[in-house]
């Protein structure tokens, strides 16, 4: 979830005055400007994403009784 949480307020960062001098003027929050998100911002918030349904579809399973065979 922090993971998940930092992707989505990364954007409100971009208004700051080293992102404006190197992006153009033009940024402000949630736009860019000149500048380009690259391929490790969308990997991150994808694996936030399976992370997040892989801890939720285990945690279905942990609670469930297993069959005892007879051996």
């Amino acid at each position: 979830m922090l993971i998940g949480s930092g992707c989505a307020l990364y954007p409100l960062g971009w208004d700051s005055e080293e992102v404006r001098q190197t992006c153009s003027n033009s940024s402000d929050q949630f736009d860019l400007g000149s500048c380009e998100i690259g391929w490790a911002y969308y990997c991150t918030g994808a694996g936030a994403v399976l992370a997040m349904l892989l801890c939720t579809w285990m945690a279905c399973f942990a609670g469930k009784k297993q069959k005892h065979y007879p051996y």
